[in-house]
């Protein structure tokens, strides 16, 4: 990728991330730039969407890189579990970079060990949160949808703040995203005189 597109799409995902930051966890732009570039290095290497990461980041720990489980076992940014990471709890919480690196190899495993079946996405995404044996109903079953529509957000840089988390369907996220969008027309109309030249 030449080097203005991967600036350019570091930014945009940087964008994402503070458009989908929790208002009682604010992310400045330094730190969204950085969890960017991380997200966007390992997702892309390892054919991972790096706007699924950041909205795994989000979903997890609302970007607060050093957050520890209940247990004691989930650790860091994208709350990955030490039982199935070369990293200490430590590593995890210290390093968004390590973080990211982790979560895109989880991601591209469960990808790769749910080709084929009919609940693709739900497979893939589940897989993150609940293991091998995944979830497919109740609270940890939607866990894909939290997911995908924190990614949507991003990708378009709208802000859904909790509302990602109490989707329930593909659906209802196009609602939300839809409801959020700005109209064009009236965008066209405020921005004034300027904007037609």
């Amino acid at each position: 990728m030449p080097m203005y597109l991967w600036l350019v799409y570091v930014l945009r995902l940087a964008v994402g991330i503070q458009a989908i930051q929790a208002n009682y966890a604010p992310v400045d732009e330094d730190r969204a730039i950085a969890y960017a570039t991380a997200a966007a290095y390992h997702g892309l290497r390892l054919g991972v969407d790096p706007f699924e990461l950041v909205a795994v980041a989000r979903n997890e720990s609302d970007f607060q890189p050093t957050l520890r489980g209940p247990d004691g076992k989930d650790c860091g940014l994208t709350q990955t579990r030490i039982t199935i990471s070369r990293y200490s709890c430590k590593q995890l919480r210290s390093s968004y970079w390590i973080a990211f690196a982790e979560a895109a190899r989880e991601l591209s495993e469960y990808r790769d060990s749910c080709v084929g079946r009919p609940d693709f996405d739900r497979c893939r995404i589940n897989k993150y949160n609940s293991g091998v044996h995944y979830a497919r109903t109740g609270v940890h079953g939607r866990y894909y949808l939290r997911i995908q529509c924190f990614a949507e957000a991003a990708r378009e840089g709208i802000p859904l703040g909790r509302e990602c988390r109490l989707v329930q369907s593909q659906k209802q996220i196009r609602r939300l995203l839809a409801a959020r969008r700005p109209n064009p027309s009236v965008a066209a109309l405020t921005a004034g005189p300027a904007s037609k030249l």
